[in-house]
């Protein structure tokens, strides 16, 4: 206020001179106009001094607070940019960092002083490098004031980080460019989120692609037209995708009886805001006539708008096919009660389809003509009738029997892969698995299952007082050799009752195998058998024997197993030596026989301090087994100088067997190393770990081309490296060249010469 008042002072002082004298009112002379004009000037100056010196302040600004010091002149904003999340940087002309802010290290994990004066491109990612480059010449030729875009930084360790950067041009004292300033901001996690939905959307794409029908989406108006539809469509309609939406109308594909059910009742499920299902008509690009199955409903916005139309349509030609044959045909025989011919050939082409191994079983009554001309037509079908009776009681779990016309009978049984009931039926199934022949162990339950059948018509037909027995034959049609349809399964399995000429052992069943490998797999066991029931001589019995090598330093021991060599046979495999015992009558003389064999046979050929390996994997665990191993064990203590023995047990066990867990820990309190053999287990369809085997001592698999799941087999190492269970596979070397790189985890069994 003071300057104001000395400038207002100055000019008084200088205008009132001037009036005075104008007036009249002061002389005008030249020493007082000069003391006058002098006065002003001096007061002028006083107030521009004062003016300079007094500091400035804006209208309205606040007080500094007591002992607040005056802001500096060059204040330092390099805190002030260090407290910033995102990266501030500044480049020379060839892209060089001059200045990085300590963002830099928190985003990146890379020192700021040892980036400093490095090029940005070094810490871009390869791929994007042309990008950069790009955007930073664009700057430097001033084509744009400034750029933004999203590029990848190679950060700590090679991660990489989602960057988005803004450039903008740095200029010189000249206005030249000479380098940039910029910022970069951290998207990463927005990245991935984008990434994570791309790729959703793609899998619900592909998902919708595949599925075996036509996902769509269509408006409401009489043409239905097409907004979106999935690749199904060409399977379902002969149209390709975008030829469906640019189709004039989808109505013309809906069978034009069928148009006006489909739009009056679309409309009257949409007025109700339900979804709607209904079958309908379409005919194709090339004029072929489907049922189809739809599921849609209407989309509405929140004020009750139609948006859209959403749904599935499915092809359900075949199963209206069905519905009409089933309509026309009766599914149960009325006089047997039995399947009828047509549900009977229905579930053998469904059997077909899913693709598991199955066989099917035709029996033709031989003297059913003559019953009937002695007895009456009348009695004849209570003799069917009694017969379908008996066939319906051994139809339990996945068999099923029907009646395909007159005295013929057919039976639809499923084989299970392994089962672990240790009855002939279990012991059969086990013996083909075990040798890994698909061909065998079917022939071997059909085998089972015709002595089933057998033994129900050895009995006698009580009918009105009268008894009447009654021959078959059977004709066995296995899965395996790849028929194409049920019809033809079935004509072939009643060929091969005109040949059956092999007889049960009641002799009231002839029975024969359609198919070649089916029937000279049926006649090497036949011979086994009839082999067997001649006599078993243990002097025939070969043994092999296999040393096992554990990673690292472990001990090594050697694996026995046992064969029988027949002179009119050959080579009988010990798991049909077990089968052919327990029939006999001799599974548990047969065990304690076969392991001293073993030991006897095995023991000269041992190496000092080497363990021997009892192999009894070749039957699952019953109480007879159990006995004759005890034996077995007893015989060898008696020797003079017993070696230190392991067991290798099989991983089937009978289910009512009481005791085991204490039997296998007195084994094991006897200094005997327990190992079980799960090369059943780890094939893709094999039975699942037994509950002891993370108590053995070890596991055996047996690796062979074909007979292995590579994923499986690695599963199953990892839970033995889990729970240090050591594991020995025994293969060829070219068997572990798909599981090389899991040859650390295992010891390998490799043979030993006899002259070892």
């Amino acid at each position: 206020m003071l300057t104001v008042w000395l400038y207002l002072a100055g000019a008084a002082a200088a205008c009132g001179y001037a009036i005075a004298a104008t007036m009249g009112w002061l002389p005008a002379s030249m020493p007082l106009a000069a003391a006058c004009l002098g006065a002003a000037l001096t007061l002028v100056l006083v107030a521009a001094v004062a003016n300079r010196r007094a500091p400035a302040r804006l209208p309205g600004a606040i007080a500094p607070r007591p002992g607040a010091g005056p802001i500096p002149a060059h204040h330092d904003y390099r805190a002030l940019v260090d407290g910033i999340e995102d990266i501030v940087f500044e480049t020379d002309a060839d892209a060089v960092f001059h200045f990085l802010n300590h963002a830099w290290k928190s985003i990146t994990m890379l020192d700021v002083r040892v980036c400093l004066h490095t090029s940005l491109f070094r810490y871009v990612h390869p791929d994007e490098q042309a990008l950069n480059r790009e955007q930073f010449l664009t700057i430097l030729s001033q084509s744009s004031d400034a750029c933004r875009y999203e590029t990848r930084l190679i950060c700590h360790d090679g991660q990489l980080r989602w960057m988005e950067v803004r450039l903008r041009p740095r200029f010189d004292g000249h206005g030249q460019v000479c380098g940039t300033t910029g910022t970069m901001t951290d998207v990463h996690s927005r990245k991935r989120a984008e990434d994570v939905l791309r790729a959703r959307d793609r899998s619900l794409s592909t998902l919708l692609d595949h599925l075996p029908g036509m996902a769509f989406r269509c408006r409401n108006d009489r043409r239905w037209t097409m907004e979106f539809v999935s690749d199904g469509c060409f399977e379902l309609t002969g149209l390709e995708a975008v030829d469906l939406l640019n189709h004039p109308s989808y109505d013309e594909l809906i069978h034009p009886d069928d148009r006006a059910y489909v739009w009056d009742y679309v409309q009257s499920q949409l007025a109700q805001h339900k979804a709607f299902h209904l079958r309908y008509r379409i005919r194709t690009r090339a004029g072929q006539e489907k049922w189809v199955n739809e599921r849609s409903r209407g989309i509405f916005a929140g004020n009750g708008t139609l948006l859209a139309i959403e749904g599935f349509v499915s092809d359900i030609s075949s199963q209206k096919r069905d519905e009409e044959r089933a309509e026309r045909e009766p599914l149960h025989d009325r006089l047997t009660g039995l399947k009828s011919r047509a549900l009977l050939l229905d579930r053998i082409d469904l059997a077909l389809q899913y693709g598991a191994p199955f066989m099917l079983l035709c029996l033709d009554v031989d003297n059913l003509k003559r019953i009937n001309e002695r007895h009456g037509r009348a009695f004849g079908d209570q003799l069917l009738g009694l017969l379908g009776e008996r066939l319906a009681a051994c139809c339990k779990a996945g068999v099923s029997a029907g009646r395909s016309g007159g005295d013929e009978f057919a039976i639809l049984a499923l084989e299970a892969p392994a089962d672990p009931a240790p009855g002939l039926d279990g012991l059969a199934r086990f013996a083909g698995s075990a040798l890994g022949d698909r061909q065998l162990a079917g022939v071997i339950s059909a085998l089972t299952l015709a002595d089933t059948i057998a033994s129900l018509l050895d009995t006698p037909f009580e009918i009105g007082g009268a008894s009447v027995s009654i021959n078959a034959r059977l004709g066995i049609a296995l899965s395996l050799e790849r028929y194409p349809d049920a019809r033809t399964m079935l004509r072939d399995a009643m060929r091969a009752v005109y040949s059956a000429q092999w007889q049960s052992s009641g002799g009231t069943v002839r029975l024969a195998f359609a198919g070649e490998a089916a029937r000279r797999s049926a006649q090497a066991w036949r011979r086994a058998v009839g082999e067997f029931a001649r006599g078993f001589d243990t002097q025939g019995l070969q043994v092999s024997l296999a040393q096992v090598v554990p990673p690292g330093s472990g001990p090594a021991w050697a694996e026995g197993a046992a064969c029988w060599h027949s002179a009119r046979t050959g080579i009988i495999p010990a798991e049909h030596l077990f089968l052919h015992a327990s029939r006999a009558g001799m599974l548990e003389a047969l065990v304690e026989r076969y392991l001293l064999a073993i030991y006897d046979q095995a023991r000269p050929r041992l190496k000092p301090r080497q363990r021997l390996c009892l192999c009894l994997n070749a039957t699952p665990l019953s109480a007879a087994v159990l006995r004759g191993l005890h034996g077995a064990l007893a015989a060898i203590a008696g020797k003079a100088a017993p070696a230190q023995l392991d067991l290798l047990l099989p991983p089937c066990a009978e289910p009512g067997l009481t005791d085991l867990d204490a039997v296998l820990a007195g084994l094991r309190g006897n200094g005997i190393r327990l190992g079980v053999d799960l090369t059943l287990a780890a094939a893709r369809d094999g039975p699942p770990l037994p509950d002891w085997s993370l108590l053995a001592d070890f596991w055996r698999i047996r690796v062979g081309p074909g007979t292995q799941e590579a994923g499986r087999l690695e599963r199953l190492l990892e839970i033995a490296a889990r729970h240090g269970i050591t594991v020995a596979v025994a293969g060829g070397p070219d068997t572990f060249a798909a599981q090389g790189r899991l040859l650390h985890r295992v010891g390998v069994a490799e043979p030993i010469a006899p002259d070892a």
